[in-house]
């Protein structure tokens, strides 16, 4: 019998604790490769963690898995399409207010953009493209459906959510973000996985709007913080810092929160009802 995508009957190569194990052991070692970082020199093995290592270490575990690759819930096609586009408007939405809500008072200024078409295409949306596909096909895609038929699709959700917003520290802390906000980021970062594993889990496993969601919101966040090098002048604790803009305040957290309730609010009727007609 075939495990059911997000969560159900286990059916794997592994035993139900070995396959746990051996994720453990992908997420320890992806975890140990990218805070190479922080050392000087090893920069590349940071960049060859996440770039080679979370994908096809994340394949390997779907395999053990007893899964094939057309199950990652990679759907091309008109509704795919439609999905991505929708998450992606809609995340960016959301972060852009955030940063229109910081400049209207006062709390940020921002200069022009300072970057080059080329800039805009290459090193942001191209870029963040990429990023979304790696990071949802690993968390979203194999990590929270694994931990779904283990401990059943909520908590194989929250599970994995947690383990999003750990996965960022290395970055954080790279990043200079002042000590008082790693908790708030780290806690926006979690909200974040939330709302991108309810879009995956209210999706029946399909990956295109987790991935838009995720894509229209970086494409925002990085673009506006790097993009624009804005100064923050208001409260750190609610505006955040312009070193983790804008998880790194309770404002983005906020914006999080109500993006995951909109996703829920919009999407579990319809999947209640899907799964009822089925």
């Amino acid at each position: 019998m075939r495990k059911q995508r997000n969560g159900g009957e286990y059916s794997g190569l592994l035993g139900r604790q070995s396959l746990m194990r051996v994720l453990l052991a992908y997420y320890g070692l992806l975890i140990a490769g990218l805070a190479a970082m922080l050392a000087p020199g090893l920069g590349w093995l940071a960049l060859a963690t996440y770039y080679v290592w979370m994908p096809l270490g994340a394949l390997g575990v779907w395999a053990l898995n007893g899964r094939q690759p057309r199950d990652l819930g990679i759907r091309l096609g008109w509704r795919g399409a439609r999905q991505f586009v929708l998450g992606a408007g809609g995340a960016a939405s959301a972060a852009g207010l955030i940063a229109l809500v910081l400049v209207a008072t006062g709390w940020a200024s921002a200069g022009g953009l300072s970057w080059t078409a080329r800039q805009v295409v290459f090193g942001l949306v191209v870029q963040q493209a990429v990023v979304a596909a790696i990071e949802e096909l690993a968390f979203r895609g194999v990590l929270q459906p694994t931990l779904a038929a283990a401990w059943g699709p909520w908590r194989g959700l929250a599970a994995a959510a947690i383990l999003f917003g750990l996965f960022h520290l290395p970055n954080i802390l790279y990043q200079d973000v002042p000590p008082a906000l790693i908790p708030v980021t780290l806690f926006s970062l979690t909200v974040m996985g939330i709302a991108f594993g309810l879009a995956y889990h209210l999706t029946r496993g399909r990956l295109a709007l987790p991935v838009g969601l995720h894509f229209g919101w970086n494409v925002i966040a990085f673009g506006f913080e790097d993009g624009f090098a804005p100064d923050f002048t208001g409260p750190q604790w609610i505006a955040g810092a312009p070193e983790w803009f804008p998880e790194s305040g309770l404002l983005g957290c906020a914006a999080l929160a109500g993006l995951s309730a909109i996703i829920y609010r919009l999407l579990a009727r319809r999947s209640r009802s899907t799964t009822g007609a089925g």
